[in-house]
């Protein structure tokens, strides 16, 4: 089928204006799967590449316009708040499919496909089918960012997802995600889109926010969301003088005062913003001379002393770790992997080997896992049958057996091959 007439297709059946069209699945209709595979036993260099098991993968399909994966920076957590975990898969279609495990199967199936609510409105390709004009979004309504927190501060879960022009968010109604409300970041037509979000509480004030970041074509760059009881209203802007896209932000304390900071990659600069009461102070970790673009940013604890360093991607593949000395950002550690497809926003920590120490997790077109020893980070693991870009490299406890797994897909070069999914489990 080709491209043309697949896109007349969705519109006929998903265009809709200003409500929700969401399909529960039950554990037998998640979509072409597979189940539990082992990887072939190699060495590469002193790295353990037999470790991780396939625990689960789906094939989105080979159009890169509907079937790259992208990547949220809280894709993990409690939705549907029955105290088991849920994991988001997103990418460049209108869907935002919440995963659930299946213990009696074994698996993963889609709880629900949750569809972009103002898909097929908007700017992108023109057509007219059935005697009407529509204009499908670029990259078709897609959830560019993406997160499982409470949004409200109702000690609920809720879904957040930026979804190009707009900041929605779910909540569970005890059979379906439902639409709670929509924040419209733009409403005009020249092409620009929000990029990510993340929940967290970035003016110290004891409830969370949402934080959501654009900058691509006139986006704004960083917008600061508050949910009043009714409905989100903007508390606080910033905009980078340099108009830099900045993609998968972090909320922590980087800077070890007992307050949070927003870290973001704004363009080719590492910058964290700090809250002052009336508005954000930004300071400029690093600017990288040459024309590269920051991606991920995550302010975890990977060193074991509590205190959590900046992990920085790039559209490169590289991999760069700040720490605060005392008075300034301090780069740790700093990587580069030759040849392979860039990083992006393919990073994320945790316990992967079930060791007690906290991995960190990196995908290009395959997935590095390093340690630190108590002077730098060795590489411990290597996954090396993945493929393609690795947008989404996430670890949490997808399955609920208090265990982490790594999430893994792929937002390009993957020629006919597909865009992957995969859950990889340690000694499978």
């Amino acid at each position: 089928m080709n491209t043309k007439a697949l896109s007349l297709i969705m519109i006929g059946l998903f265009a809709i204006n200003g409500f929700v069209l969401a399909f529960p699945l039950g554990p037998n209709q998640s979509g072409v799967e597979k189940g539990p595979k082992i990887n072939q036993q190699r060495l590469l260099l002193g790295v353990t590449t037999d470790a991780f098991g396939v625990q689960w993968e789906k094939n989105y399909g080979s159009w890169h316009q509907w079937s790259a994966r992208y990547e949220g920076p809280q894709p993990v957590g409690d939705a549907d708040n029955d105290g088991l975990n849920e994991l988001l898969i997103g990418g460049r279609d209108p869907f935002m499919r919440v995963m659930k495990w299946d213990p009696n199967r074994q698996t993963y199936y889609e709880q629900q496909k949750i569809i972009d609510p103002v898909f097929g409105i908007g700017y992108g390709i023109g057509i007219h089918f059935l005697d009407e004009y529509y204009r499908i979004p670029q990259p078709f309504g897609s959830a560019t960012g993406f997160s499982i927190a409470d949004i409200t501060n109702d000690g609920k879960n809720e879904i957040g997802v930026a979804w190009g022009r707009h900041f929605s968010a779910f909540k569970w109604t005890g059979n379906r995600y439902e639409v709670l409300a929509r924040y419209i970041v733009s409403d005009n037509l020249n092409w620009e889109s929000t990029l990510d979000c993340i929940v967290g509480d970035y003016d110290n004030d004891g409830e969370n926010e949402v934080i959501v970041t654009g900058g691509y074509r006139d986006a704004p760059e960083v917008i600061a969301l508050v949910w009043n009881g009714v409905e989100f209203v903007e508390e606080a802007t910033w905009s980078d003088p340099h108009s830099g896209s900045v993609y998968f932000p972090w909320i922590a304390d980087v800077d070890e005062d007992g307050k949070n900071e927003v870290i973001v990659g704004a363009g080719n600069r590492l910058v964290v913003l700090n809250w002052e009461g009336n508005g954000f102070v930004p300071t400029v970790v690093h600017e990288y001379s040459r024309r590269t673009q920051v991606f991920g940013c995550v302010g975890k604890d990977s060193t074991g002393d509590g205190k959590p360093e900046i992990h920085v991607t790039f559209y490169t593949p590289e991999l760069a770790i700040f720490k605060w000395n005392g008075s300034a950002y301090e780069q740790i550690y700093y990587q580069i992997w030759q040849g392979e497809e860039a990083t992006i926003e393919a990073i994320d920590i945790g316990d992967v080997d079930n060791d007690d120490k906290v991995e960190i997790c990196v995908g290009t077109d395959r997935v590095h896992i390093l340690q630190w020893n108590g002077e730098t980070y060795d590489e411990e693991y290597l996954i090396d049958e993945t493929y393609g870009m690795l947008a989404v490299t996430c670890v949490g406890d997808f399955d609920n057996d208090n265990l982490l797994e790594i999430n893994v897909g792929a937002v390009g070069n993957v020629g006919d091959d597909g865009y992957m999914s995969w859950i990889f489990k340690y000694e499978l």
